[in-house]
């Protein structure tokens, strides 16, 4: 006891010595957050739950966005008296994995959703001579974001450590490593269950923002069992890079009052296919590009796969209307002789009701399309779908810019899988009416 006790007390001396005494002259504390929460339901069932009638992230959130979801962030701030500052931020959000948290997503009732740590990382301002170190678990690249279709086009969160907006060169960059793991992998440690370790780095020169990523794994391995006790192993890439390179122009396109962007991003191996612009996050094994593999499945992509992304968005302010259109492509090119093509169009016309205070009808339509090819030049996958959407919304901005909506929703949803008209919720060849209702707030 007498040694671990001052073994701590050696510690502490070491610690204090380290740490120059500063003394807090501001101290601060902020709380932010975001909550969707609506109800879907499907014509053809007479009013059954319509449990994700579509693609968001192609066609549009707007009308079809059936899960609940929030996130409350809590962050405490000191500034020092030498100027040097220290933010910890942390941030709590519905647990969205497993069966348990599917079911909690569509439960219109009044019961608690299971509560996860999202984030939880500390920032030092003034250990650099510019911008901010941070360690822990966070977000990371989530800030190239398609709010109209909830499209994260990089998300590369994970646990590591970096430093943001530091000034060199006339720019300022970004560096970072982080890991992460698949979720709900229970195999941890073993070769199943490699983390992926990343390697980030990003310049903002003016409106030009370039980014490139590193990726590797220690090992990247499946296996299968036939049921006779015959086990398949398949092993896949380990390393990959990817690039990206974004233009944002000072209003809507060159064409008047708005804001948009343009961005342009390719990558191979572990940065190609479903792997492209993402690390591990649950979400992520299901976005545009996914092929609907998963969080675990998202990462088995060959060494030499190759995967090309291009998008633009943004919106146009006028009187009476706001447009906000969204467009974009990703084209793959498998080792296995295997190529694919997706692409989607949607915009969102808000039309303001000068005569009615606080009230708005959003209206969005979206179209989007996939094509698989074989390494034969036979056709192994084709679809197509489109939606459009009326949304009656009440709306009252806070003047900060958080502005809560309350919306009615009713959408029509149609396509085709393989040539064959898309059937609904009776299995009839048909298209489908959703609606419902939704509130929807940040701040």
């Amino acid at each position: 006891m007498k040694i671990k006790a001052l073994s701590v007390a050696c510690s502490l001396a070491l610690a204090a010595s380290a740490v120059s005494t500063t003394v807090a002259a501001e101290e601060g504390f902020e709380f932010h957050g975001y909550f969707r929460s609506g109800a879907l339901f499907t014509g053809s069932t007479g009013g059954n739950q319509a449990l994700y009638p579509a693609s968001k992230e192609s066609l549009g959130r707007l009308g079809i966005e059936s899960d609940d979801f929030y996130e409350l962030a809590f962050n405490k701030t000191w500034a020092l008296d030498n100027g040097q500052n220290i933010a910890i931020k942390t941030r709590l959000g519905q647990h969205n994995t497993g069966e348990d948290a599917f079911e909690a997503q569509q439960n219109y009732s009044i019961n608690g959703s299971a509560t996860g740590l999202l984030e939880g990382f500390v920032e030092f301002e003034g250990l650099t001579n510019t911008g901010k170190m941070w360690g822990g678990q966070r977000y990371y690249g989530r800030d190239n974001y398609i709010f109209m279709t909830d499209f994260f086009y990089t998300d590369w969160s994970g646990t590591g450590l970096g430093v943001q907006q530091m000034e060199l060169g006339g720019g300022k960059w970004d560096f970072a490593y982080l890991a992460s793991n698949r979720p709900d992998d229970n195999g941890y440690g073993s070769d199943e269950s490699a983390p992926l370790h990343l390697g980030h780095a990003r310049a903002d020169y003016g409106s030009w923002r370039v980014e490139l990523v590193g990726k590797y794994m220690a090992d990247n391995v499946s296996r299968s069992d036939d049921g006779n006790g015959n086990i398949t192993v398949s092993e896949f890439a380990t390393n990959g890079i990817e690039a990206h390179v974004q233009y944002t122009p000072k209003d809507f396109f060159w064409l008047g009052n708005g804001f948009s962007k343009i961005s342009v991003q390719a990558g191979s191996g572990l940065g190609a296919s479903s792997m492209l612009g993402k690390s591990f996050t649950n979400y992520n094994g299901y976005v545009p590009g996914s092929a609907g593999k998963g969080p675990v499945g998202m990462a088995y992509v060959d060494k030499g796969d190759k995967s090309y992304r291009a998008l633009a968005y943004g919106g146009w302010f006028g009187s009476s209307v706001m447009i906000f259109p969204s467009v974009q492509a990703q084209y793959d090119d498998m080792d296995n002789g295997n190529k694919s093509l997706w692409w989607s169009a949607m915009a969102r016309p808000v039309f303001l009701i000068n005569s009615i205070d606080n009230f708005t009808i959003a209206t969005e339509f979206g179209y989007t399309e996939t094509d698989v090819e074989g390494s034969g030049g036979n056709t192994l996958f084709e679809s197509s779908q489109y939606k459009a959407t009326i949304a009656p919304t009440w709306v009252i901005g806070t003047g900060t810019g958080p502005a809560p909506e309350i919306r009615l929703l009713a959408s029509y949803i149609d396509g085709k899988t393989n040539g064959q008209d898309n059937t609904n919720a009776n299995g009839e060849q048909k298209g489908e009416f959703v609606y419902g209702v939704q509130a929807d707030m940040w701040w």
